[in-house]
């Protein structure tokens, strides 16, 4: 994915940028996503398409929860002992799913799909232009739609490309590659 980022991610420590991720995406789809979802059915009469929007909107959100959810009971806490035993030269023993990568592979496929159905609601939107005639309301939603599709690139962007190779790399040196 390109980065087009407003941070260099890359140069970030693994815990840095698993704490930005939990405070601005995870926390942003739970306050952002029930005040879109709210638009999208205040203005469902200007636009006949917005009664799909907001059929894969609200699907988004529900599979979101539970996506971030298994972020942050799962994967991120053990990422973050693994980072920490990494830094102190500790042992830590081995995920309690065989390896982070099996996880990692469900959460990058979460991934894709939420990309693809927010592809879908930009495609149904015109790619959130609103028409000239279009409410005051319709232009925010317009807007948020946007916004939100740009945070869920960042958050794929962190995850799929820093976050989970970083994390892979520190299992395989703690294992000598043995759960790959």
């Amino acid at each position: 994915m390109e980065d087009k980022s407003r941070y260099n991610f890359c140069e970030w420590p693994l815990d840095l940028l698993v704490d930005y991720v939990l405070k601005v995406h995870h926390r942003g789809v739970r306050e952002n996503g029930p005040d879109t979802l709210r638009l999208i059915n205040k203005v469902m009469m200007e636009n006949l398409v917005l009664d799909e929007v907001e059929q894969l909107f609200s699907q988004s959100l529900s599979d979101l929860d539970t996506h971030l959810m298994k972020e942050e009971r799962v994967l991120f806490p053990y990422i973050l002992d693994l980072y920490d035993a990494v830094r102190r030269g500790q042992p830590i023993a081995p995920m309690h799913c065989g390896t982070v990568r099996n996880p990692i592979n469900v959460m990058m496929s979460d991934h894709d799909a939420e990309l693809q159905r927010h592809e879908r609601i930009a495609t149904l939107l015109n790619d959130y232009q609103a028409p000239a005639d279009a409410s005051e309301d319709y232009k925010e939603l317009m807007r948020q739609l946007s916004e939100f599709r740009e945070n869920l690139k960042e958050h794929t962007h962190v995850e799929n490309d820093i976050i989970f190779p970083k994390a892979i790399e520190m299992e395989a040196s703690r294992f000598d590659g043995q759960n790959s």
